[in-house]
């Protein structure tokens, strides 16, 4: 870990939700938002929120979730349009990964689609698309504006769930469960013999904290939202642990902030207003275009080989697992 670890025995040590050994480092006192403490177990490499007040989670995510997080840096509610417009451009890891698997008979699920920014680009290339999402607006949005078939219920209370799919995804959403191991369980039941799930989940060893210690964004990134906080080893675990066979487990390391974003955190220990300059490719607008050009291009190369060193470091921001259900 290279985040840094408060080693209190002083105080009582909760059990890891993973493996259930007792533990005392803690990770985060304060949360982004909410109340609660993020702590560490070492003996099987996983973070975890430790909450005073149980939240009824299907409650929270049909509406108050997004009146909470969005793509601001700052509280503020956002909509289903909003989400759409903003994130349908910055897909570009997640369909890298995905791609090779699609093809004109793919039926496919999405757990927790939001509103479909990543479903409307292969929907087209596949022979069906269905959608989980517990986001009432967001359903809304899905079903009414793309016309995608879906559902605001939990994977095991819908009709989806002996779908017998191709290929499921769910980025960005087994931080957000309780049991995360029973989620995967869920996945693999609606698998085919052979089928290939993808799951997207935020990187514990961070860059800005693990290369940078950005003093303000250990205070960013952890949150009451986000129950679990994964490494490679803890999300290897959870995979075995659901019944994938451990040579059918691969994880791979993506990097979506690009280098602007980082300098900004290093430089101001703040974060950026909005996403946008920080998931979009580098451009540098001047009234000399050949400077600015020139600059573009270098600065452009320098953030392929920051992101490289990241990746081979395994210290990005995201992973990808690819699970094959056989």
């Amino acid at each position: 870990m290279n985040q840094t670890t408060d080693l209190q025995p002083e105080q009582h040590a909760e059990n890891c939700p993973l493996c259930a050994s007792g533990t005392s480092e803690i990770l985060a006192h304060q949360l982004r938002r909410g109340n609660g403490i993020v702590r560490y177990c070492p003996a099987c490499a996983h973070g975890y929120l430790v909450q005073k007040l149980a939240v009824d989670a299907k409650e929270y995510y049909s509406g108050q979730y997004r009146k909470e997080y969005s793509h601001n840096s700052e509280p503020t509610a956002t909509n289903a349009q909003e989400l759409f417009n903003v994130y349908k451009n910055f897909q570009r890891d997640r369909l890298r990964h995905v791609s090779a698997c699609l093809n004109e008979n793919t039926q496919l699920l999405e757990i927790g689609a939001s509103a479909g920014q990543f479903l409307t680009h292969i929907r087209e290339k596949v022979l069906r698309v269905h959608a989980i999402e517990l986001d009432k607006a967001c359903h809304e949005y899905l079903v009414n504006e793309l016309g995608i078939e879906a559902e605001a219920e939990y994977l095991e209370n819908s009709k989806f769930a002996d779908g017998a799919y191709d290929v499921i995804c769910a980025f960005q959403v087994l931080e957000h469960v309780e049991d995360p191991v029973e989620f995967l369980r869920t996945i693999r039941k609606a698998m085919k013999p052979g089928g290939v799930g993808f799951i997207e989940v935020p990187n514990l060893h961070d860059p800005l904290l693990s290369v940078w210690n950005v003093p303000t964004y250990q205070r960013f990134f952890y949150h009451s939202a986000h129950l679990h906080y994964f490494t490679e080893a803890s999300l290897s675990k959870v995979a075995r642990d659901a019944g994938f066979r451990p040579d059918r487990v691969e994880i791979a390391f993506t990097q979506d902030y690009n280098l602007l974003n980082h300098l900004h955190w290093i430089m101001n220990n703040e974060p950026q207003p909005d996403c946008f300059v920080g998931l979009s490719e580098i451009r540098l607008a001047g009234t000399d275009h050949g400077m600015s050009d020139w600059l573009t291009e270098e600065i452009s190369a320098l953030n392929s080989r920051y992101i490289d060193r990241l990746v081979e470091a395994k210290k990005t921001s995201n992973m990808i697992m690819k699970l094959i259900n056989n």
